[in-house]
């Protein structure tokens, strides 16, 4: 399972459906992976981030973007074809090369920014 900036804000706000998918996950030992980037874009600390902390504190793993990473979705948007303004989000572009090269399913707010890149639908849980 990989969670977007969507997913993350909707852990904060308590959504029930997406609680429901996390508590299973766990109870199947699956992996869960919160890209570094999309924690970066909600993460504001204080009670407003606990749900996020108790989050991270279970068996959760934050997929960093290190050189290589950074090397990866550079050269994954320069292939990349995005219908309408043209506008790529290196965000959503490492949420869905995680998704992709794992074959998770990803949670997001937005299930056609996930198709742009790539995510085969069957793949993407909408928020």
């Amino acid at each position: 399972m990989v969670l977007d900036a969507g997913a993350l804000r909707a852990i904060e706000h308590h959504h029930v459906e997406l609680a429901v998918a996390l508590l299973a996950a766990h109870r199947l030992n699956l992996a869960i992976r919160v890209p570094a980037a999309a924690l970066a874009q909600v993460w504001r600390g204080g009670p407003r981030s606990a749900p996020l902390a108790r989050l991270l504190r279970q068996p959760a793993t934050v997929v960093a973007v290190d050189e290589r990473a950074a090397r990866a979705i550079g050269e994954f948007i320069a292939r990349v074809r995005v219908p309408g303004d043209g506008k790529v989000d290196v965000v959503d572009a490492h949420v869905a090369l995680v998704a992709r090269a794992t074959h998770s399913l990803v949670w997001t707010s937005d299930p056609k920014d996930m198709k742009r890149y790539g995510v085969p639908p069957e793949q993407i849980r909408k928020i």
